[in-house]
């Protein structure tokens, strides 16, 4: 069984390194990677802590994925794909629980 915030350090290793891959690449793709990385930050520091998640992590997350693959930035996807598993299952037992 994974623990209970398993998907906030998972973001957060994210975050971590999409800031190193931000800092060693130069021009806009690495500025691109740390925005990521302070919005990965963001999600898991604020959104995540709440009782219930909110609607737009879902998205945002699925949207860097998305970025991440066509960027071919490997260690992203691979950090983001089970932390967007893990987040859609929370969604979906919250709306379980509320029904």
């Amino acid at each position: 069984m994974l623990e209970r915030n398993w998907d906030r350090k998972l973001l957060l290793i994210s975050a971590v390194w999409q800031f190193i891959d931000g800092a060693l690449t130069i021009g806009l793709v690495g500025t691109l990677f740390i925005l990521a990385g302070l919005v990965n930050l963001l999600l898991a520091k604020y959104f995540l802590k709440e009782k219930e998640i909110n609607k737009w992590v879902l998205p945002i997350l699925i949207i860097e994925v998305i970025i991440a693959y066509f960027c071919m930035d490997i260690v992203t996807v691979a950090l983001l794909v089970p932390t967007t598993i893990i987040i859609s299952l929370k969604r979906k037992k919250q709306k379980l629980v509320n029904s």
